[in-house]
């Protein structure tokens, strides 16, 4: 048994590849065109026309631009589109703040962070949980329910109000300073806690680390606004005026509950069956974190009938996979690495991708569409993505049903769309997952 690459091994390859006639053709190609176009299977462009049979949405499109902040531009789209509609907005471009969102997410991150600094005071700094806290203190990534809670918690104002700021495209610069900012505060909490320093002097600790933390975002971005006077056309021609209101109150000028969704993973596995209900976490606000995982064909039914109830549906996939950005096309047999590389790279079934980190959720997008075949059954979906215009089609995907099957993992779901039973065991005492063992 060789342990270590020697010179049988070089020669034996060597042998392989100069006696490989399509490999060279091959190599060519990829060299000159990249990989995406050398194994796109055109067949399967053809068959993903970017027409719908149902079709809920057909708005301006947004851009997160370098940020990692999909998860709050899909879950606003899905509420402006409430707004549109339950104010009766003239205004059909209409958007509501991002930035609003990624202020109060990344203080509330900031804040449960140092919480759980303070619980692994004791533990030495070489522990892994400590480590990894200090490794990665905090991203702008995050999920549907994240949102979900700003919302509940903060409300939200119009994109006029608060509208992106320069760093809001590319926020590594935030992401950088904060995490600086924390392990700082971790140093100072543990070094206070090696002066005899209590628990109650540790949080005091803190919230001075906290306020440091809300001046350093509104230089990023500004102070989030306490009130508006928001005022719009109704597509009649009327002009409203809702005079001066909270964010909390226009939130809920717009109709939506957020206790009325839940939110559905699709996760194969041994260890965590279907029709259960899970958590992650033990320090995020409780309610909107449960995680309910059901096979894909009643996540599929779930979301025609809220697309057929008019009402795009958040979802989360691994976007990289088996995609074209510039086309927006998306199918599994989208590309042949298999034929383009002479071996086996893609063979493994969805439970094992998952259990062996090939795949992940990467993106949050939403569903606004679905093409319906003679029998009722999906065959595309159509797809709004916060890339901006120049992705897809004019900021549109299409997904074939394929695609579906294999990347999607994990939808929101206004719970009257559900069966009952379902939604018992989303309200019910949750399971524990993991962490990190979802993706």
């Amino acid at each position: 048994m060789k342990k270590e690459l020697d010179a049988s091994f070089f020669a034996a390859c060597e042998a392989r590849w100069e006696a490989d006639v399509m490999g060279h053709a091959v190599a060519n190609a990829v060299i000159q065109n990249g990989i995406q176009l050398a194994a796109m299977n055109f067949e399967a462009v053809r068959r993903l026309p970017f027409t719908f049979s149902v079709d809920v949405w057909d708005g301006n499109v947004t851009d997160q631009v370098q940020s990692l902040r999909c998860w709050a531009f899909a879950s606003l789209n899905n509420v402006r589109q409430h707004a549109i509609e339950n104010l009766d907005m003239a205004d059909k471009g209409f958007e509501l703040s991002q930035d609003f969102i990624y202020f109060y997410d990344q203080l509330e991150k900031c804040n449960r962070w140092l919480n759980r600094a303070i619980a692994v005071i004791d533990e030495p700094l070489s522990s892994p949980k400590v480590a990894g806290m200090l490794r990665n203190p905090i991203m702008d990534n995050g999920q549907w329910y994240m949102c979900a809670d700003i919302l509940d918690k903060y409300g939200i104002v119009p994109k006029d109000f608060m509208p992106d700021a320069q760093i809001s495209g590319d926020t590594r610069y935030v992401t950088r300073v904060l995490a600086a900012k924390l392990r700082l505060a971790a140093r100072d909490m543990r070094k206070a806690r090696a002066e005899g320093a209590d628990e109650d002097k540790l949080y005091e600790i803190k919230e001075q680390q906290l306020a440091d933390i809300y001046g350093i975002l509104c230089r990023f971005m500004g102070q989030p606004p306490k009130s508006i006077r928001f005022s719009y056309k109704k597509s009649n021609g009327d002009f409203v005026d809702m005079g001066e209101i909270t964010p909390k109150e226009f939130f809920k000028a717009i109709g939506v509950n957020n206790d009325d969704y839940m939110f559905v993973i699709s996760h194969p596995s041994e260890k965590y069956g279907f029709n259960k209900a899970y958590v992650e976490r033990d320090d995020l606000t409780p309610g909107h974190d449960v995680l309910l995982n059901l096979d894909i064909d009643t996540i599929k039914a779930l979301t025609i009938a809220q697309l057929k109830g008019g009402e795009q549906v958040c979802m989360g996939c691994d976007v990289a996979k088996l995609s074209h950005k510039p086309t927006g096309y998306m199918d599994k047999n989208l590309y042949d690495f298999d034929g383009l590389f002479g071996c086996r790279i893609t063979d493994m079934t969805k439970a094992e991708n998952i259990a062996y980190k090939n795949i992940k959720g990467t993106h949050i997008m939403s569903f606004c569409g679905v093409n319906l075949d003679k029998d009722g059954k999906p065959d595309r979906w159509k797809v709004q993505n916060s890339y901006g215009v120049e992705m897809g089609k004019n900021g549109y995907y299409v997904m074939a049903d394929n695609w579906f099957d294999e990347f999607v993992v994990s939808v929101v779901i206004n719970k009257k769309y559900a069966p009952k039973e379902l939604v018992d065991i989303y309200e019910g005492k949750p399971e524990r997952m993991g962490d990190m063992e979802r993706y």
